[in-house]
């Protein structure tokens, strides 16, 4: 028993890897128990999502307009969000096209896999629905970009009508975000026990067969994302002057345990408590963090690019540097809708094709393996957000944010 307490966290999802593809692979018949337990875990992180992030904006905002620092905020949030999404699209665009990244795979993959997932996203739907017209509806249905607009409309009220006159609901938000704190310190303690379900099931449903046939798309997929994470978020880190190795250590348990969810949400209550413990803003990291989910996934534009560029070069399409420009910019806002849909990744990328005229069959072509993907683009979402964090936080020294009204929660 001692020596089960003394494994950490990283450890024991490593573990339930392991058992979750043995178990997944050679006890099939307990496919709805593992699909139950994955789905249970999923639930429970999901539960506390829209409840935490609302009240912390909300907080965040007041905080800000109290020092007239609100549009600056946002302005260099938005900014760096932009820039960073755009440039390594087209870096990675880029070089998978030109160094013919998929010419060696044999394209004939059926669409019947995509069945049931969405071909097309209307992107001024997407930009209307950012205000909620039903306040109820948006959380009801987890959206999370109108919520974080609703927090930030109310964040601005509540400041406008005098941090004074609002304490009382700002400390009451206050008790709130230590209470969700608390709720996901337990959650994420039984994480294992949720990866493993998870793991089981998807070795199970899709087969491992299938899965390794395209190893040659996620070893160039994986080289990217090393490649993101040890070289782009290090410059990153240099022009901010933000100590990036150290920021890494700090949430490297966080790292890990989105790697094997394949879930962002499941550290975002303990990544905005960790960011704090090391020294970021409070109100910088209540504000930039939920944003950042939405609007700054640098491990996703990194697949989409790579996706895009394999696709491609697998059926032979040609792109001039006119199509490579334009294929950026169209992943840079459509990117932005990851969050918002179910399967996000894939939807986005089956939008791009059609718009673009890339086979439909393409996206069927990795989809086997899309949680493999999806493993690492999640983690360095994580990563990514951390890192906007402190480096706009960096950049709001300037501004000189004062102590908070009330003082969110640090565990």
């Amino acid at each position: 028993m001692q020596i089960i307490k003394k494994i950490t966290l990283p450890y024991q999802l490593l573990i339930a890897l392991v058992l979750g593809i043995i178990l997944g692979k050679f006890i099939p018949v307990a496919d709805n128990f593992y699909n139950l337990l994955g789905t249970l875990f999923i639930n429970a992180i999901t539960m506390v999502i829209l409840p935490l992030i609302f009240p912390t904006v909300v907080v965040a905002v007041v905080q800000i307009f109290t020092q007239k620092s609100f549009g600056k905020l946002l302005l260099k949030t938005f900014v760096y969000f932009f820039i960073v999404t755009t440039v390594i699209i087209l870096v990675y665009l880029a070089a998978g096209y030109y160094l013919k990244f998929g010419t060696s795979i044999q394209n004939g993959a059926g669409t019947q896999t995509l069945k049931g997932i969405a071909t097309k996203i209307d992107l001024w739907t997407f930009i209307a629905n950012i205000v909620p017209a039903n306040l109820f509806a948006a959380f009801s249905d987890n959206n999370l970009l109108s919520v974080i607009f609703f927090a930030i409309v109310l964040g601005l009220g509540l400041g406008a009508y005098g941090p004074k006159n609002a304490a009382p609901l700002l400390k009451l938000f206050d008790i709130w975000i230590k209470a969700i704190y608390k709720i996901t310190d337990f959650v994420i303690k039984l994480s294992p026990i949720g990866i493993f379900g998870i793991i089981a099931h998807d070795i199970n449903t899709v087969g491992a067969g299938k899965l390794f046939s395209l190893v040659n798309f996620i070893g160039g997929l994986y080289i990217g994302y090393l490649a993101l994470a040890l070289i782009v978020f290090p410059l990153i880190a240099l022009f901010f002057k933000v100590p990036y190795f150290q920021t890494f250590r700090s949430i490297q348990d966080l790292f890990s345990l989105a790697f094997f969810s394949g879930s962002s949400s499941v550290v975002l209550p303990k990544l905005l408590e960790r960011l704090k413990q090391t020294g970021t803003s409070a109100t910088v990291t209540d504000f930039v963090v939920p944003l950042g989910y939405t609007f700054n996934l640098e491990g996703a534009t990194v697949y989409l690019a790579v996706a895009v560029a394999f696709i491609a070069n697998s059926y032979g399409v040609a792109m001039s540097l006119t199509s490579l420009l334009t294929i950026t910019l169209l992943l840079t806002f459509i990117s932005k809708t990851i969050a918002t849909v179910p399967s996000g990744a894939v939807v986005v990328l089956l939008a791009t094709a059609s718009q673009l005229g890339l086979p439909k069959e393409g996206v069927a072509l990795i989809f086997a393996v899309d949680f493999f993907a999806n493993a690492g683009r999640t983690a360095l979402n994580v990563l990514g957000n951390a890192l906007a964090a402190k480096a706009l936080d960096a950049q709001s020294k300037t501004v000189k944010i004062s102590q908070p009204i009330v003082k969110v929660a640090k565990g």
